[in-house]
């Protein structure tokens, strides 16, 4: 179980991996796709689902832009405790809504407040980690965006290809996704496009030292990109040069 504490509600500010002192966020095809899905999907008011293997920047670039949105607007399901189960969607979506009294203590009545509530305002339900996700919760937000019609919330299911997996599997779930972005890893030209962008460190590197580390290490990985920038940092710091080279990356490669 998880001891993480859950952001408060609307807080969807990107955060860069490892907190990398003077890393930079980098307008890349997997952000401008992404912006693309989720401006789609609250424009048309519908559900759709951002899915890939973890660690290619998924939530990330959900988060980089979702930054214009209003944080009253968004409903950010994130929890402490791997798969939830619809009880803690209702309770999290009860305290996210800042819905007055106190929360009942049964399924019914909940869900007839959730039911009340969520056409008020323009929401935008963002459930990341949705491979944690069983059925259940998928049809609970289901029901609640089918039955909400005066106004429905847009919603974006962000997780691994298991969320993909569960939602394709039953039809009435899948009909009802307006798009499916996958994020894949980036090619080998994108990454000498784009990380060189990302820190200073790597502005000046070698092209074939990068690919060095994209075939040993990081295989076009926007997390372990960031890890090889954490451990490369240290390596300046302890071999007293601005240079990254063999010798520093060799290191950093030997910590990640």
């Amino acid at each position: 179980m998880s001891s993480e504490v859950p952001p408060e509600p609307g807080d969807m500010e990107p955060e860069f991996y490892l907190d990398v002192p003077g890393a930079k966020l980098v307008t890349t095809d997997v952000l401008l796709q992404v912006q693309d899905t989720i401006a789609e999907t609250i424009d048309a008011r519908a559900m759709s689902l951002i899915y890939g293997a973890s660690g290619l920047g998924k939530t990330f670039a959900t988060r980089a832009a979702l930054r214009a949105i209003a944080p009253d607007l968004l409903l950010s399901l994130q929890f402490a405790r791997s798969r939830p189960g619809p009880k803690d969607l209702r309770e999290e979506l009860f305290h996210q809504l800042r819905l007055p009294g106190k929360m009942p203590g049964t399924a019914t009545p909940l869900y007839r407040q959730l039911m009340a509530a969520l056409p008020r305002r323009p929401y935008v339900i963002v459930c990341d980690e949705a491979q944690q996700y069983n059925r259940a919760c998928f049809e609970l937000i289901r029901n609640l965006w089918d039955n909400s019609r005066k106004q429905r919330p847009a919603v974006l299911f962000i997780g691994g290809h298991e969320a993909y997996d569960t939602l394709q599997s039953d039809p009435s779930l899948a009909s009802r996704l307006c798009a499916r972005r996958e994020v894949k890893a980036m090619s080998t030209e994108e990454m000498l496009e784009v990380i060189p962008l990302t820190h200073t460190v790597w502005a000046t590197a070698d092209p074939e030292l990068l690919k060095h580390i994209d075939r040993v290490h990081a295989d076009g990985s926007m997390r372990e990109w960031a890890k090889v920038t954490h451990y490369v940092l240290k390596g300046l710091k302890h071999f007293h040069t601005d240079t990254v080279d063999r010798q520093v990356v060799h290191g950093a490669l030997a910590q990640c």
